[in-house]
């Protein structure tokens, strides 16, 4: 078996990696959305009873965050930016996952390679001094170019444009005179790979808990 086959192979796993990863985070965010609106709604309206008499979605609305401005309000607050942080929390999980195995399998046969061969096509081809965030924007984006140019592989041009945007110009030892930009860009972006390959939903299981706490004040505490 070539390298081009087993790297085609390591790749498609790396697909079912992801997509794994998303829709794990994907389903436990919805089904937990669901499930505390539904609820939440239900103990909404028991709470304020027969006052509500058939009154619409907005008058429904605004009695309730009268009758418990911090909990209602957090509770609405929480469902109305689910979609965005379910979709924020699992694109990040899923791709601190195929970063972190991709670091770990094939840092030194493929990532370092991959980067070194951009990086002096850039170099040879776009030559640029940076000197201030302008000029780091610019270079930026001409080697956000150089990784989709250099590779048919929609995989690991989406991880390493995915990390150089993470890297921002003050993290950039750029105070050497004798130190050029591209041995900076190219250690740098190595060492956010390795920053990103830690895969954690924290911040999504605390968002998840946020939404089970809405409803315990709700339920027990009238504010």
């Amino acid at each position: 078996m070539n390298t081009l086959t087993t790297h085609l192979k390591y790749f498609s796993k790396l697909s079912g990696v992801f997509i794994f990863s998303l829709l794990k985070i994907y389903a436990i965010g919805i089904l937990s959305t669901v499930i505390t609106f539904t609820l939440g709604i239900y103990i909404l309206a028991e709470s304020l009873g027969a006052s509500l008499g058939h009154s619409g979605a907005l008058a429904f609305l605004i009695a309730t965050v009268m009758a418990k401005p911090l909990s209602a309000g957090l509770f609405y607050l929480l469902m109305i930016a689910a979609p965005f942080c379910i979709a924020i929390f699992s694109t990040k999980y899923g791709m601190s996952r195929i970063i972190s195995r991709l670091v770990q399998d094939h840092s030194k046969t493929i990532l370092i390679p991959f980067i070194d061969k951009a990086v002096e096509k850039f170099k040879n081809n776009q030559p640029i001094v940076v000197k201030n965030s302008a000029d780091y924007a610019l270079a930026k984006t001409r080697l956000l170019n150089e990784f989709k140019n250099n590779s048919e592989n929609k995989i690991l041009k989406r991880i390493l444009s995915y990390a150089l945007n993470k890297v921002k110009f003050d993290e950039l030892n750029l105070g050497d005179e004798n130190t050029n930009f591209d041995d900076i860009i190219k250690t740098t972006l190595i060492e956010k790979l390795h920053e990103l390959a830690e895969p954690s939903a924290m911040l999504f299981y605390i968002y998840i808990g946020l939404q089970w706490i809405s409803l315990i004040l709700m339920y027990f505490l009238n504010i």
